[in-house]
């Protein structure tokens, strides 16, 4: 059997739809293969599933763009007309996932019964269980894939096996950023998001750092993320030296993969609501993570070892991308949280 999965962002989203990817694999036997329709700048993740063989990118810009639309368009459709596929499955729930499916040209297109814009099921043949009520994201899968197969008793356990060549090249950065030699222990601090209302500020990720290397003296620290959230990790990296805490950064310096392997050495993610949490949480690291515009309870991270921080204020999980106030950030305590790090490091060793 050939399936198609189209998820083709974000890095949460893809790490979501992994397990329920993973456990149409197990059933549909070991001859069975799946493509997986991304966005290039996520197209490392999709093959740490054994069962992905090809990566299928889907430029996005160029469909936004009214003279590029039709020959992107048509670009894709070849890609995707390739070989036939048994089963296009919709995971992403959009009016543009939809339309891809379709393109593919397979006669089996399915999608959610109650998809994130409701016009996406036009394009599905068959409309599947998964939103009807409210749940983790994980797990709003997990029943897509229950129904799409007709079982209950399907293997979502999840195992991403190592990237050796990938593995070797985040412990080159790891080396050189920390002056010649990889940690023994570490702990990764993600302080960006892609909402400003996700970020807590640089000084609370400094105060955090500042009070676990109290606690755990052997304990060095890794700031992680993009070339965006470089300035933040700049702010707490400078603070942190004039304090002589043993704190380095990659901020901008790693890949997708880079930063999978990265976190996969490490002992512990302290991070907000983010792709880099959401890594962790599937590698099996413990997450210490921060929620105010969020819920955890549909996005938080999927894993056991993990401590999650609410603000206790009334309009916390508004789901608003900007806010002129901040009282949230300064209603989590960085001493309660650098206790509760400190807590799944003793837990772990």
């Amino acid at each position: 059997m050939r399936y198609l999965i189209v998820k083709p962002s974000s890095l949460g989203d893809i790490l979501h739809a992994m397990p329920a990817v993973s456990a149409l694999a197990k059933a549909a036997g070991p001859d069975s293969c799946v493509d997986w329709v991304v966005k290039p700048a996520f197209a490392e993740i999709p093959p740490y599933l054994p069962c992905v063989r090809r990566v299928i990118p889907f430029y996005d810009k160029e469909f936004r763009k009214p003279f590029r639309f039709l020959p992107a368009a048509l670009h894709l459709r070849a890609d995707l007309r390739r070989e036939p596929y048994d089963a296009v499955i919709d995971l992403q729930g959009l009016i543009r996932s939809a339309f891809i499916g379709r393109l593919s040209g397979c006669s089996v297109r399915a999608g959610f019964a109650l998809p994130r814009e409701h016009f996406a099921v036009r394009f599905y043949t068959r409309r599947l269980k998964g939103h009807e009520k409210p749940r983790h994201a994980v797990d709003v899968n997990n029943a897509l894939m229950k129904d799409f197969l007709g079982r209950e008793d399907l293997d979502f356990s999840l195992n991403l096996p190592v990237n050796e060549r990938t593995a070797e090249r985040a412990r080159g950065i790891l080396a050189e950023a920390f002056g010649g030699a990889v940690p023994e222990r570490f702990a990764v601090v993600a302080p960006g998001a892609r909402w400003e209302t996700k970020k807590w500020p640089a000084d609370f990720f400094s105060a955090v750092i500042a009070s676990v290397a109290r606690r755990e003296p052997g304990l060095k620290f890794l700031l992680a993320g993009t070339r965006d959230e470089a300035e933040d990790a700049e702010k707490i990296l400078a603070k942190s030296a004039a304090a002589g805490l043993p704190v380095a950064s990659v901020c901008g310096r790693t890949g997708v993969g880079e930063l999978m392997e990265t976190i996969r050495m490490s002992s512990l993610m302290v991070c907000n609501d983010s792709g880099p949490m959401h890594i962790a949480a599937a590698l099996g690291v413990p997450v210490v993570a921060m929620f105010g515009p969020t819920d955890p309870a549909l996005t938080g991270p999927y894993c056991e070892k993990k401590s999650v921080f609410v603000p206790e204020i009334a309009c916390n999980r508004c789901f608003l991308r900007y806010c002129k106030d901040s009282r949230c950030h300064a209603m989590v305590d960085p001493e309660t949280v650098a206790a509760a790090s400190c807590k799944l490091l003793m837990e772990r060793s």
